[in-house]
């Protein structure tokens, strides 16, 4: 089956499943290929809302839910290694006093496209509060800062499916949400007030700087889907104040990059990263094709040029054993990978298992086979990258499929610590598919 094949069943078996969205309130705030990824189908080209509703202002609010246990992996599940990994040349792993304890997911993608997103303690496994996207939306990105307090989400409006396609473009709406843990009101969510129109924009990135003043957005204008035939616009990279949603700086490509994804992908496709320095963005670039490097870009240096004031700092690993989904560590010193399963014997072989790998920026090189997958995948397996801190500590996704049914295969997934040849599950629930970086935020 081909991708085109799999998009259009993932939209027909939407069409069938939709249902309204709860409407809450909230009091408003003062491609040269389209590449068979592991991220599973999270937006859905014929759910878009015209451009005059998408106008309107929407509310949302914040449920605060009975705290509870959520289903997940026990405390402790080690995986043995089975090749030897060459010694790290990185800094030394976090202690697990870093880890972020809150974290903020989106529901699994399912036949219905609504996702809300779940605020959780890994640590606990307590759920801390559910929100509910506006009716006519669905939560679609979420990034974290590295305070562990503060988190961004995107919600995506949608109209329903028409035949052919509407042209209209899907709307972003932006919210912070800050956690007090403990207090009265542990989760309080605004409206960001972004003034800059996004309505025919692909969100590609998502990051909130070190000290959580300062969003950032890749993206990627008049890209909806392939479907839709539009001309793209260049890929092009903004900051904005998370207090004002104010527009602070701009950087645009000079050549326009055919479309490089669609809305079915996550909301970071590129790997958008602050740097601990405060004022170094590392992104990816291009998004797709045979040859992507990770380019780092001084957010305070003079210059407008997304690729002339940026320098590629990185190649990522492709043929064999591609780089599918990747990370750059805060210090700067280390990329971290995350491959996918052969798919014609997928986990047959330690050749064709799923595993999260360390890079040296300096040299360019295999420092480490942080983790592989150990086990069968009858229908495939993605290794997801979904924090790194410093160090080669990442926290990781290892998604396995226990069938090929598209579009929604059955799954079987553990989030926890990746290192030393081991897989050490945190206290986090997550069924079905549809997870990715942009889509869960530690």
């Amino acid at each position: 089956m081909t991708v085109e094949d799999r998009l259009r069943a993932t939209t027909e078996a939407v069409t069938l499943a939709m249902r309204p969205v709860r409407p809450l309130s909230l009091p408003p705030a003062g491609q040269p290929e389209l590449r068979a990824r592991h991220r599973r189908v999270r937006r859905l080209p014929g759910w878009l809302i015209p451009v005059t509703a998408a106008a309107a202002i929407i509310a949302v609010a914040a449920t605060l839910v009975a705290v509870r246990n959520l289903s997940g992996p026990p405390a402790h599940h080690p995986v043995p290694r089975s090749t030897p990994t060459a010694t790290s040349t990185a800094s030394p792993s976090p202690s697990p006093a870093a880890i972020p304890r809150y974290y903020a997911t989106l529901t699994p993608q399912a036949e219905n496209p609504v996702r809300d997103v779940i605020l959780a303690d890994d640590r606990t496994g307590k759920k801390l509060a559910t929100f509910t996207p506006p009716a006519g939306a669905t939560f679609a990105g979420v990034a974290a800062a590295p305070d562990d307090r503060t988190f961004i989400l995107d919600a995506m409006t949608f109209a329903k499916q028409h035949n052919p396609p509407p042209s209209s473009p899907p709307a972003h709406i932006w919210y912070v949400l800050r956690i007090a843990p403990g207090s009265s009101h542990p989760a309080t969510l605004t409206r960001l007030p972004i003034a800059a129109s996004m309505l025919t924009w692909e969100i590609v990135g998502l990051a909130i700087s070190p000290d959580s003043r300062t969003l950032a957005i890749l993206y990627q204008p008049e890209v909806v889907d392939v479907a839709y035939k539009t001309a793209p616009g260049p890929i092009s990279l903004r900051t904005y104040s998370m207090a004002t949603g104010r527009v602070l700086r701009t950087w645009t490509e000079p050549t326009v990059t055919p479309a490089t994804t669609t809305t079915l992908f996550s909301d970071n496709t590129a790997g958008l990263t602050w740097l601990a320095d405060g004022h170094t963005l590392a992104f990816v670039y291009p998004i797709a094709g045979a040859t992507r490097a990770y380019r780092s870009l001084d957010v305070s240096a003079p210059g407008s040029n997304l690729v002339a004031d940026s320098r590629a700092v990185f190649t990522l690993p492709a043929g064999n054993s591609p780089c599918l989904d990747q990370l750059i560590t805060p210090d700067g010193k280390t990329v971290l990978c995350g491959t996918a399963g052969a798919p014609l014997n997928p986990c047959t072989s330690s050749t064709s298992q799923p595993e999260f790998d360390a890079y040296s920026i300096a040299t360019g090189k295999l420092t480490a086979v942080l983790y592989r997958h150990q086990g069968g995948c009858p229908g495939g397996a993605f290794a997801l990258v979904l924090w790194a801190g410093a160090g080669t500590t990442p926290i990781g996704l290892m998604e396995t499929s226990k069938n090929d049914i598209q579009p929604f295969p059955s799954t079987a997934n553990v989030v926890g610590l990746i290192g030393e040849g081991t897989l050490t599950p945190l206290r986090v629930a997550a069924p079905g598919t549809g997870y990715s970086q942009g889509t869960t935020a530690f």
